[in-house]
């Protein structure tokens, strides 16, 4: 019995190297790999290996995104760190205005603490009425859409009705148009708020035809004036 045992040991004490000699091997590699990577003029391939060897030896860890940030953010809900709520407003809807075509119909006015989007009356309503046209529901969920990512994060949103000068100043023309320019921004705000923005940080105004953007002398300018803005400033410092 002595005997065996001593040859069982004996046995084991010389299959010893061979683990020896694989963890070398496997040294080897990994000075092979890195060498690689480093002579490589690929910084993609450098961190890749980098990754690689980490789980080998050290087992799976979470990554950090390395992205260039060149990608083309298809997932809406999504908002850049240091990107402003009003950055954020601004390039997802002027990307929606150039893809619909609707250069014409809404412009977008961008300072350091707010954005307008104004909006064409006859792109949302029929002629003289605060009644919205059955194609203008597309635009306005859209702009409620990109709003509600970041409403958490604006101050305020203020919805401004605007109707163009006739030139006929009698009171009861005065008086229609202040009153068309309010129910147009009620209009608007009714619709945002139906389709899920809160009310609470929403207000809405007329102007009447007393702040143009553009002459009305020409029909084209008066087009221009009749317009709904809806502006909205960051939230205070």
């Amino acid at each position: 019995m002595r005997k065996r045992g001593q040859e069982e040991e004996k046995s084991e004490n010389s299959e010893r190297w061979l683990l020896t000699y694989a963890d070398l091997i496997t040294l080897l590699l990994a000075l092979f790999i890195i060498m690689y990577g480093m002579s490589s003029e690929n910084e993609a391939k450098l961190k890749a290996m980098s990754s690689a060897l980490s789980e080998a030896f050290n087992g799976p860890a979470a990554t950090e995104d390395m992205g260039t940030g060149s990608g083309s953010g298809s997932d809406a809900g999504t908002v850049m760190e240091n990107v402003s709520p009003l950055e954020t407003i601004y390039s997802q809807l002027d990307g929606y205005i150039h893809q619909q075509n609707l250069e014409d119909n809404v412009d977008l006015i961008k300072s350091d603490h707010s954005i307008s989007i104004r909006l064409k009356d006859k792109l949302l309503f029929l002629g003289d009425s605060a009644i919205l046209k059955s194609d203008s529901g597309t635009t306005l969920k859209k702009v409620g859409q990109v709003v509600s990512q970041v409403y958490d994060d604006v101050n305020h949103l203020t919805i401004t009705g605007n109707t163009a000068d006739l030139g006929d100043r009698d009171p009861q023309n005065e008086a229609d148009s202040w009153q068309l320019s309010v129910n147009r921004a009620v209009t608007i705000l009714n619709f945002l708020t139906d389709n899920g923005l809160s009310p609470e940080k929403m207000s809405v105004e007329g102007n009447s035809h007393y702040n143009p953007v553009a002459n009305n002398d020409t029909e084209e300018g008066r087009s221009s004036n009749r317009r709904v803005e809806i502006t909205i400033t960051d939230a205070p410092n």
